[in-house]
């Protein structure tokens, strides 16, 4: 016992076990524990009364990491050694009390050990279509708040994100900031070169965004050629550069062999959040604010500041 204990120690310890096609070992612990627990029964016959059921516990262990046919081998397997140790050692007595007790023994493991085998197996399978299940269902979600174009996220996932964020500052006093964001003269390029060639720009664009915010950001898609930026933590000055920041990466955006002028512009328009401002509002001044911008000529960052 104390070998197979150093042995498995060290397998595990050096991870030498990454190196068998089952790296873990679970048929030979299986096969391991079996040999352990015949042996003591073989020398100590008062010890073969917890056989049965310890080797049912073993092989409950295999049941979630082995497939059928590796579970009925050993099950075999482990049926003949222990059918063999019987007969060995009952062998000079002949057929007696003893040897008709150890093979009733026998014959009751023989019975039960299949049918756990086949309910863990059934559990596997059970296990395995819930985690695909489970799978699924995360993938579904995913694509419930994400735009389709873009892979932003959508409007109602902002709109989601943005109660929070306001849920989130009047709890804390932390401020945030929200920028809606307008590609300039979106609609001619639509009529001009047609639906596919914006539909790349909006995608090339949603990409630059995804690359130039940090983890705890949100942008999403607002609605056509409109986006919507939250930034937790952030006041309006810090909002303001970020907002910059992202017009001058759009405005070198690589558009060659896709738009003739090589190039997009931005309007953004930039509003903090004012303690127990309700969304509608928020999104009001926000939209002022990138009125603003169009109004004064476009491709440029205009804020409302009146905190």
């Amino acid at each position: 016992m104390a070998g197979f204990l150093v042995l498995f120690f060290v397998l595990f310890r050096f991870r030498i076990n990454t190196r068998f096609r089952e790296p873990s070992l679970t048929s030979a612990q299986i096969t391991a524990s079996v040999i352990t627990m015949l042996t003591v029964s073989y020398l100590d016959r008062n010890a073969q009364i917890v056989l049965g059921p310890f080797m049912l516990v073993a092989f409950s262990y295999g049941t979630f990491r082995l497939g059928s046919a590796t579970l009925a081998g050993l099950a075999v397997g482990s049926m003949s050694a222990y059918l063999a140790m019987i007969l060995t050692r009952n062998f000079p007595a002949g057929y007696s009390d003893t040897l008709r007790m150890d093979l009733l023994q026998w014959v009751i493991v023989a019975l039960t050990l299949p049918l756990m085998v086949s309910v863990g197996t059934q559990v596997r399978k059970l296990r395995a279509a819930l985690k695909t299940t489970r799978r699924q269902l995360q993938q579904f979600e995913e694509k419930a708040i994400r735009d389709e174009l873009t892979g932003l996220y959508n409007r109602r996932h902002l709109h989601t994100e943005l109660v929070a964020a306001i849920a989130r500052a009047d709890q804390q006093g932390i401020p945030f900031c929200l920028c809606l964001i307008d590609v300039d003269h979106f609609k001619d390029i639509n009529d001009r070169h047609g639906h596919l060639v914006g539909d790349v720009i909006l995608r090339e664009f949603a990409q630059v965004a995804r690359d130039s915010i940090r983890d705890s950001d949100v942008i999403g898609r607002y609605g056509g050629d409109e986006f919507m930026q939250i930034l937790p933590d952030t006041d309006l000055k810090g909002a303001v550069m970020h907002a910059e920041r992202l017009r001058v990466y759009a405005h070198f955006l690589d558009l060659q062999g896709v738009l003739p002028p090589h190039a997009i512009s931005l309007s953004i328009g930039v509003a903090q959040y004012r303690p127990a401002e309700t969304v509608t509002a928020l999104i009001e001044r926000a939209d002022t604010a990138l009125y603003r911008a169009k109004e004064r000529g476009r491709n440029r960052v205009e804020w409302i500041d009146d905190i």
